[in-house]
């Protein structure tokens, strides 16, 4: 993924959980016995079907916001796990590469030199 990808991605993740932000400091706790008909029988259901379709909005966008963070998200995991899977396969291969310019040394090291007899 190019830089600029990701300079947006993480942009509109920013955006994302601003939005999240703003629907979450708005959002209102229930009051349950307000809405109750059997602790309020004064309640009229204009009221609480009102309540509903402002709770069905809240619903929507939050869930909305969830899903395309999740994405995003889920993108940068595979994006990290696959740098990962490199940064192994680099390591073993240097490792290996190391151990033998040790095995390499070593055996030069121990080795005679004579000349032509």
């Amino acid at each position: 993924m190019s830089e600029r990808n990701m300079d947006n991605n993480n942009s509109r993740k920013i955006v994302i959980l601003n939005e999240l932000t703003e629907i979450l400091k708005a959002r209102e706790p229930m009051d349950y016995s307000e809405i109750n008909p059997a602790l309020n029988p004064n309640v009229d259901a204009e009221y609480i079907a009102s309540l509903d379709e402002k709770k069905e909005v809240e619903v929507k966008a939050l869930q909305q916001a969830w899903e395309q963070l999740e994405e995003l998200l889920f993108n940068d995991l595979q994006i990290t796990l696959q740098e990962k899977n490199q940064l192994v396969t680099y390591l073993g291969q240097k490792l290996k590469e190391d151990k033998q310019k040790q095995k390499s040394r070593a055996k030069s090291r121990t080795q005679v030199w004579r000349s032509n007899e």
